[in-house]
């Protein structure tokens, strides 16, 4: 079967939340009691494009809870060089018959100290390694220094690691929300809101990999390197549709589409693989040349990408509002005619053009379906895993005639729709 549950994450990372008596017995005669830690991730036949640079790694002693993270250079070798960085341990906990104990063993809190990258203390643990996702920082000016703004985040793992009463199930993949701003394509194009509603995504630019070990035994005084087999957990969406023209509408007049989804889930919580529905989102795509092909005469391609983490489909075939729309804006170009019908032309000699959008909806409800992108069990909705990308191909195409969009007589099809202007009357003077 190419598509799968993650259904096993839920029992893989369950145990994380144990958190046993905090009292830290030290079973060794000596100090420090800790084993330097690297990982081997294996990504298979992942794309070397495809795979991070950085990886966050948490590791949760079960019993005896101690916690700890880091970061994870995938472009080190770990059989050569330490390649995790960066270590935030969580702050011990004493009572006054280990306080001796304790203070000992906070002296190998830091890493630098033991001439470690990363460390583990002895014991058993569950190890989960998973990437978040930061937008380009934009060229630093003057003495203000630029943080890179997070696309995809490890909700509460700042309260995870340091607070034992916060458990695993707390843990949630973010991708982050635009709030009340907009993206450029759609703000800067003054196109009109269709869902004001519905908050926009970060567009997440490459996939989300994930990998766990539980029950895993550290043994100290040894250097230690664990293999992780990395599997991609968001889907990639493939959305294929097909524009036909009439009339006389050249390639040329036809700009690249402005694409809209709506239902793509935000939150994923990590310990249950589930998804986190109660409030939805949309996310916005300019269309690149590539993927905007012509492949005969009047007729033209689009092939759209999304990294997701699972999209709701609509409650019912007719609705063009709600989860599971897809949107088009699309700019077309005709020449400006004079009282008579004829062109007008600038002063070289050439066709004066006028621009507007033009915008179109469809449901694509039986194909979203069909896609299988989620399951619903027990309440609960799951995000059923591929390492193949999901095809979404819309089979009726959208159809333009005089720079408007021809409705689709079946009420299934594509829709004209801009509610915020009847007769779609936004000229630009180009």
């Amino acid at each position: 079967m190419k598509n799968k549950t993650l259904t096993y994450l839920a029992l893989s990372l369950l145990c994380c939340i144990c958190a046993c008596t905090s009292v830290d017995l030290c079973p060794e005669a000596e100090h420090p009691h800790i084993t330097d830690m690297r990982v081997r991730l294996n990504w298979g036949d992942i794309s070397k494009d495809e795979i991070p640079a950085e990886m966050h790694i948490v590791a949760s002693r079960i019993i005896n809870t101690w916690r700890t993270r880091g970061i994870i250079n995938t472009s080190i070798d770990p059989a050569t060089n330490n390649n995790i960085t960066q270590q935030e341990t969580s702050s011990d906990t004493r009572t006054a018959s280990n306080t001796k104990e304790n203070s000992e063993d906070n002296s190998i809190e830091s890493p630098e100290e033991t001439a470690s990258s990363f460390y583990l203390r002895g014991g058993e643990y569950n190890i989960f390694i998973i990437n978040e996702q930061y937008a380009d920082v934009p060229a630093q000016t003057g003495d203000t220094e630029q943080s890179p703004t997070p696309i995809i985040s490890i909700e509460n793992l700042d309260n995870y690691i340091h607070d034992n009463k916060v458990s695993v199930k707390d843990l949630y993949l973010q991708i982050s929300s635009m709030g009340n701003e907009k993206p450029d394509i759609v703000e800067g194009n003054d196109l009109p809101d269709f869902n004001p509603d519905d908050e926009y995504l970060q567009e997440i630019k490459s996939p989300i990999f994930y990998a766990v070990q539980k029950n895993i035994n550290i043994q100290t005084g040894q250097p230690t390197i664990l293999d992780f087999d990395m599997q991609r957990i968001s889907q990639r969406i493939n959305i294929v549709f097909n524009i036909r023209t009439e009339g006389n509408i050249k390639r040329e007049d036809l700009a690249a589409p402005i694409i809209e989804l709506s239902g793509a889930c935000g939150r994923f919580n990590i310990a249950d693989a589930c998804l986190d529905t109660p409030r939805l989102y949309r996310m916005a795509h300019q269309v690149q040349p590539d993927e905007f092909t012509q492949t005969g005469e009047n007729t033209y391609r689009c092939v759209v990408h999304f990294h997701t983490l699972g999209v709701i489909p609509s409650a019912a075939k007719g609705h063009l509002n709600g989860p599971g729309i897809l949107q088009v804006a699309l700019q077309v170009s005709a020449n400006r005619l004079d009282a008579s019908g004829a062109p007008v032309l600038d002063q070289d000699g050439k066709p004066v053009k006028n621009s507007r959008y033009i915008y179109g909806a469809i449901n694509p409800y039986d194909e979203l379906t069909a896609a299988q992108l989620i399951e619903v069990r027990d309440g609960k909705t799951y995000l059923r895993y591929s390492k193949d990308d999901v095809n979404i191909e819309i089979t009726s195409p959208l159809v333009i005639k005089a720079d408007q969009i021809v409705s689709d007589d079946t009420g299934m099809g594509w829709q004209p729709n801009d509610p915020t202007n009847p007769d779609d009357d936004i000229i630009i003077e180009i």
